[in-house]
């Protein structure tokens, strides 16, 4: 029997069963207020390329290399996220029951991640023919099959790599895993930080009972962190000047934050048939992360005061940002608690589009953030009382 079908049922079972967890009236919401917003963005977009299509037109770096680039870096990282989302389906515990080989999983979840990527890959070639043809180099068409071509090579190099790791038995298995303790304890540093009430919350999340495996996942971004604070701690000594270190700080604090959030405990009956509220359980999931995200914004911080004295202002309103950020973060990770990259997508779009904005209505644009944040936590909180 073939399974090749598997994780594409699956993935369509789960989208009918949210759907059918969501009201018309919030489903309604979604669509207009989303359709609206893309709309509005697209329309921008394709106002702001007019404007500056004059300039955009002799910048031949940035349509031969600064695109083609981004395009196979995207379609890399797409690959990867779908990748994940595939082979979490085809190696499900309730599937170890069934005699499905390994070779079968691997290629149910290739052929889902494959499907999946095709209308990305004709979005990405109209996007790039449609702005090559407003602001860019001529022949539009030929343009936009290149940049499908080239986003096509990234998809396949980033699913390559993944599948190959499935097939090593990497996604039969935690993320994150150790090694348990005897008495059950957490030993090391996270038995230090992640204490509270109700006890190992965060390490429940992220499915540590014990102590954290080192991957390259993790070895990788510590790397990339490592740099960018490096590199603006250096610039604000050299120059005297603290902005460098007080944005690595506040960017490098926010990054930690939302890769180590993790919400999905908020929608497990045993959490929510416990005498727990939705503000103590939102709290002590955002312990651990908010630990951490502070950690990593002290050491740039200070050496922005270090550097320019006199702008302690500076880091000090780093780091209220880096708190109102927080906040807003969480209210988009408890909405989405099941799928964090969803979560730092809107996330990110939502700020991006916020700072676009202000610079035409000023900072008025931050209320509709505002609402928006509040909106997304009280969404969250019936749905985590009320279900």
């Amino acid at each position: 029997m073939r399974y090749d079908g598997l994780v594409l049922i699956l993935l369509w079972h789960e989208l009918r069963g949210t759907m059918r967890t969501q009201r018309p009236y919030d489903l309604a919401w979604i669509t207009l207020g989303g359709g609206i917003l893309v709309g509005y963005g697209v329309a921008d977009a394709v106002v702001a390329l007019r404007n500056a299509s004059a300039v955009l037109r002799h910048e031949d770096l940035l349509w031969m290399i600064a695109v083609p680039s981004g395009l196979f870096g995207f379609g890399g990282l797409t690959a990867s996220a779908i990748g994940r989302l595939t082979a979490a389906r085809a190696f499900a515990p309730f599937l170890k029951a069934l005699p499905i080989s390994l070779e079968a999983r691997c290629r149910a979840a290739g052929i889902a991640a494959l499907l999946m990527g095709i209308p990305l890959l004709v979005a990405a070639g109209l996007m790039s023919a449609a702005a090559s043809a407003i602001a860019g180099p001529p022949f539009p068409l030929a343009y936009g099959f290149l940049a499908s071509g080239l986003f096509a090579t990234g998809y396949l190099a980033g699913l390559a790599l993944g599948i190959a790791r499935a097939r090593r038995g990497d996604q039969a298995d935690p993320v994150l895993t150790s090694r348990s303790c005897g008495d059950g304890s957490h030993p090391g540093i996270l038995g230090l930080l992640d204490r509270g009430r109700p006890a190992w919350l965060s390490s429940w999340a992220w499915n540590i009972p014990g102590r954290v495996r080192i991957t390259w996942r993790l070895v990788a971004s510590a790397l990339v962190l490592f740099i960018v604070v490096t590199i603006s701690m250096a610039a604000s000594l050299v120059s005297h000047a603290a902005a460098p270190a007080a944005m690595a700080a506040l960017a490098v604090g926010i990054a930690v934050f939302m890769l180590s959030l993790r919400f999905h405990p908020l929608g497990s009956p045993v959490l929510r048939a416990s005498p727990i509220g939705f503000t103590h359980a939102r709290l002590r999931l955002m312990r651990l992360p908010f630990k951490l995200s502070v950690a990593t914004f002290v050491l740039p911080a200070s050496v922005a005061v270090a550097a320019e004295p006199a702008s302690w202002e500076v880091a000090a309103g780093s780091g209220i940002a880096l708190l109102a950020l927080n906040a807003a973060y969480a209210a988009f990770a408890a909405y989405f608690m099941t799928a964090p990259l969803l979560a730092v997508v809107s996330f990110s779009a939502a700020i991006a589009f916020c700072g676009y904005e202000s610079f035409e209505y000023g900072r008025t644009v931050l209320i509709g953030f505002a609402t928006l944040v509040a909106w997304l936590w009280h969404k969250a909180r019936s749905r985590y009382n009320y279900g």
